[in-house]
């Protein structure tokens, strides 16, 4: 936690530290989560760590004239005054930081700030610690809690409309002299004016919206980005055709600059190609590693249950987060609220400025941003510090396959060496740690997801629940 770094002819690293005994621990409380810690030392304690130190400096200085371990004390005094005097107040700040925060009868949950006063030769001196701690709380019945899993099969349907994709995936695009049809693509341009205004003037970091000189959009398609109204007056268009038509924008739509308003588009067709669905013979087949179409349907429909599986095991996580929430009431660290909603401000921003949104509108809403995310950050910490305690009781434990398994993952998704991020990890402490509670928190919410009671509900329905 304290880190010492000095130049000169001396390994300070390597000086012996002496345990403090003559010292006082005053204990007050600021809050509920927050307290300080006042450790005196008596100017004879000092003096004696002094003493002891500069014993530490003559065995190991190197001066010219002197043998190692005979240089004269008042020469090692001048020579290595200011490595003295700082490895000194290391000393006394790492002695004072034992006695009084390693040594707590309460659990700390970070140091806000340290406060050592002056630390000089022979003199009092005083530590003072302001540390953020974790509560007591009495854990709430984690056993049997209720779950509820919608159905993983896949359907015809979704099978179908998996099937319908891969076949649009591996469809050729031919050059047709008819009007375009649904899922036809059409090269085109757009322009859009709200009275004599521009959209583009309006939206100028989302251009699908404003103006398209040259642009393919596949005709009528329900799932394609960009501006409905075009997209569909696309069926019937063949190539020279030009259009006008309305775009009635949502009260909600974002981005905001168009929310409530109506829009005319004029377009213009340039080309349209047909669709041409590839043929299911063999050939195609085997692109795909599979025999025929029977088993490529086996497959997407295994595709799909995993998806499921997956979303049924989030969401379940979630269940458990909440009913865990709302089951105990306690007072969070401030420091870990704060630094938490840092980071899940700065990972919302992160995804959504990759959708393009801009730091304008980032700006604008960022009030309730902020209050969004301290309250996402306040549940969180608050689910990790209750799965702690559950984990405390249930004895969970970090074993080396543990390590191993996460080591494994890790590489594979960030193309590492394994055995390279290895040598990392042994000279990151911090990161390792990190890793243990990342392990330990995933292995407690397994143990109270294997004790639940899972209810099957009909699709929508756990999502539902989880939000109530």
């Amino acid at each position: 936690m304290f880190t010492r770094f000095f130049h000169g002819d001396v390994d300070t690293h390597r000086l012996s530290s002496t345990p403090i005994h003559n010292v006082k621990t005053d204990i007050q409380e600021i809050n509920p989560t927050r307290k300080t810690i006042t450790v005196s030392v008596t100017a004879e304690e000092v003096a004696e760590q002094e003493g002891k130190l500069i014993k530490d400096f003559q065995r190991q200085a190197k001066i010219p004239g002197f043998r190692p371990g005979k240089s004269p004390e008042n020469m090692v005094r001048t020579r290595f005054a200011k490595e003295i005097r700082n490895e000194l107040k290391q000393r006394v700040v790492s002695q004072a930081h034992k006695e009084g925060v390693a040594d707590a009868d309460f659990e700390v949950f970070t140091i806000v700030e340290i406060n050592e006063g002056e630390i000089a030769s022979s003199q009092a001196a005083s530590v003072t610690f302001t540390v953020d701690i974790i509560p007591e709380f009495e854990l709430p019945a984690y056993e049997g809690l209720k779950v509820a899993s919608e159905p993983t099969e896949a359907t015809e349907e979704e099978i179908s409309k998996m099937f319908d994709q891969i076949l649009s995936q591996r469809a050729e695009y031919n050059v047709a002299e008819k009007a375009a049809e649904k899922g036809d693509y059409v090269q085109c341009a757009y322009e859009g004016k709200i009275g004599d205004e521009l959209v583009a003037d309006l939206v100028p970091d989302s251009p699908m919206f404003g103006t398209q000189k040259n642009t393919w959009e596949e005709a009528g398609s329900e799932e394609a980005p960009g501006v409905r109204a075009v997209i569909d007056a696309l069926v019937g268009m063949q190539a020279g055709d030009t259009k006008e038509v309305t775009m009635e924008f949502a009260a909600d739509f974002k981005p905001e600059a168009l929310a409530g308003k109506s829009a005319v588009y004029s377009i213009e067709a340039k080309e349209v190609r047909e669709k041409v669905m590839p043929e299911m013979d063999e050939a195609f087949f085997q692109s795909l590693q599979v025999k025929d179409e029977a088993e490529l349907r086996e497959r997407i429909a295994a595709n799909i249950q995993n998806q499921k599986q997956q979303r049924n095991a989030a969401v379940e996580r979630q269940q458990i987060t909440d009913a865990l929430l709302k089951a105990v009431d306690f007072p969070i660290p401030e420091s870990g609220v704060e630094s938490e909603t840092d980071a899940v401000l700065r990972d919302f921003m992160q995804r959504n400025m990759q959708q393009g949104v801009s730091a304008e509108e980032f700006e604008k809403n960022k009030d309730s941003l902020h209050e969004g995310a301290r309250k996402a950050a306040h549940d969180r910490l608050k689910s990790r510090l209750i799965l702690g305690k559950i984990a405390e009781k249930e004895k969970v434990k970090v074993e080396n396959e543990d390590f191993s398994r996460i080591i494994m993952m890790e590489a594979q998704q960030t193309g590492q060496n394994p055995e390279k991020l290895v040598k990392e990890l042994r000279q990151d402490q911090n990161r390792v740690n990190r890793m243990r509670s990342d392990i330990i928190l995933g292995k407690t919410m397994d143990l109270l997801l294997d004790k639940a009671e899972r209810e099957a509900v009909e699709p929508s329905e756990a999502s539902a629940a989880t939000s109530e």
